[in-house]
């Protein structure tokens, strides 16, 4: 192969996506993967992508405006977001998941029925910004060469297989995950396209043409081309995250290769920085002995804090949050309390609702705690006795009145989407009938926020604002546009495939 003119390192939703858009751009293209599969963390992820104002959305009848999105996002504004790459990406978004169905197998679906996480603000929508990928049939060399979490399927249950088949990756929001099925689409687009993906390839460091890049070093190689870092976040690196997420007792989520090569990288050729402290907030439990290339693996905990017969407490026994809101706030909300936390429940809701990897019939594992009282209960888990037993009273009366007057649970469209709608209230319902049960429920950040400043078109910017000549970023490994919010569902992959797609552009278009 010739010498590629563009080099992406990481192979996740934002570095797949930007080789798509240089090799749309006319370039010769190589991603670079550390792992020795591909789609690091969006592999494991519940593929979904956060990308408003799309020709799928028109499809199904909802109406959608980029000027919509903007309004929504600065209701959520918190003084850190970037104004003009949400503006971009508002822009930009539905264009980006049009181009993306041109160039790879992959198909949008619409998730009609998913709100936006603050659906009640100006802009926002009760469903249909939120897409993932259709169910697709992929070649089995394919589906090999994606990354796999623990608790997602063998082979022959991918998440790839036609419409209609019983296998899909795992469970989450009541529904099959497509974190695979993003990755597999993406790669056959790249496949076909004739990019080299190369796994077992981690860059060491950036060439330097004076005051620019001009490649990268990979072990004793040298590849020159312009440079797109999408190599994730920096929650596996014990002193980075120590640094910048200190005061908060975290744990690392997604691909243990999320190191913070690449923010180092980009520190030592003068960029500058932003939303250092921030993270993809996620409540996650600790299912022992899993593991995941040797890192523990932590699960995310999405319904199962907003199911009917559910509460969470902190280390005094107090309820502190609306548990059934969206992870990131509960995630920050842990993060002002103390993790670890509990998630305590009855047997009827342990007989209702799985939990984690145990099924409402399976035999309770020795890792949830069990006491036939509420205040044997608090002492097996070393909350106050009485904090939990006034906790769970004053929770139960109201609760039983369809209420929750200390943090509005259910008041909220998502509440109500995210618990059992099925149910006599989707969320709410007293906790009564032993035996009782907790599990431990721990701040894990799915991926960090902050990084390299860029501008519209993914180039790093120094401190000053001026363009690092032949550096591009987005993803995890660059600062978020929506600084701390976490707007909706797919609120990491959408604009991790807009920006890494725009980036990939500019790569190939400034020469």
């Amino acid at each position: 192969m010739a010498r590629p003119s563009v080099v992406v390192v990481g192979s996740g939703a934002a570095g797949l996506s930007a080789a798509l858009g240089a090799a749309a751009g006319g370039c010769e293209v190589v991603v670079l993967e550390r792992d020795g599969t591909v789609g690091g963390t969006t592999a494991l992820s519940g593929g979904v992508a956060w990308l408003p104002v799309s020709d799928a959305m028109k499809a199904v009848g909802l109406d959608d405006s980029a000027e919509k999105v903007c309004r929504y996002l600065d209701g959520l504004d918190g003084g850190d977001r970037d104004r003009g790459l949400t503006a971009a990406f508002a822009g930009d978004a539905g264009r980006v998941a049009r181009e993306i169905e041109r160039r790879t197998p992959l198909r949008w679906e619409v998730l009609a029925h998913w709100p936006d996480y603050h659906a009640e603000l100006a802009g926002a929508l009760a469903g249909g910004r939120s897409l993932w990928p259709a169910r697709l049939a992929l070649a089995a060399g394919v589906e090999a060469r994606i990354h796999r979490a623990p608790d997602q399927a063998r082979p022959g249950g991918g998440g790839t297989e036609p419409a209609g088949a019983a296998g899909h990756d795992g469970v989450v929001f009541r529904g099959p995950v497509r974190g695979r099925a993003l990755v597999g689409g993406l790669l056959a687009g790249l496949d076909d396209a004739g990019v080299e993906v190369r796994t077992g390839a981690r860059v060491t460091g950036l060439l330097r043409q004076g005051d620019g890049v001009c490649g990268v070093e990979v072990g004793d190689e040298t590849m020159a081309g312009r440079v797109v870092l999408a190599s994730g976040g920096f929650q596996h690196d014990s002193r980075l995250a120590g640094d910048h997420l200190s005061g908060r007792a975290v744990v690392a989520m997604g691909t243990p290769g999320c190191e913070g090569d690449g923010l180092r990288w980009a520190l030592a050729v003068g960029a500058g920085v932003r939303n250092m402290d921030e993270g993809w907030w996620m409540p996650a439990l600790a299912v022992p002995g899993e593991e995941l290339d040797g890192a523990a693996y932590y699960r995310p905990l999405h319904s199962e804090r907003a199911y009917p017969g559910a509460i969470m407490v902190d280390r005094t026994g107090r309820r502190f949050v609306n548990e059934a809101q969206n992870y990131g706030e509960v995630g920050r909300a842990m993060g002002r309390v103390g993790a670890p936390c509990w998630l305590v429940f009855d047997r009827s809701c342990r007989r209702r609702y799985p939990m984690g990897p145990v099924g409402p019939d399976g035999d309770d594992p020795d890792w949830m705690v069990r006491a036939d009282d509420i205040a044997a209960l608090a002492a097996g888990i070393g909350v106050p006795v009485a904090a939990l037993g006034e906790t769970v009273a004053v929770f139960n009366e109201a609760a039983a009145a369809g209420r929750d007057p200390a943090f509005g649970r259910g008041s909220l469209a998502y509440d109500r989407w995210i618990g059992d709608p099925s149910a006599g209230h989707p969320t709410l319902a007293a906790l009564e009938e032993g035996p009782f049960y907790a599990l431990a429920v721990h701040l894990g950040c799915l991926g960090t926020k902050g990084g390299p400043r860029t501008d519209d078109r993914g180039r790093v910017l120094r401190a000053d604002g001026s363009v690092i000549g032949g550096l591009y970023a987005a993803g995890n490994v660059a600062a978020s546009p929506f600084g701390t919010a976490t707007p909706a569902g797919g609120s990491t992959l959408g604009p991790a495939l807009v920006f890494g797609f725009r980036a990939g552009e500019a790569a190939a278009c400034d020469r």
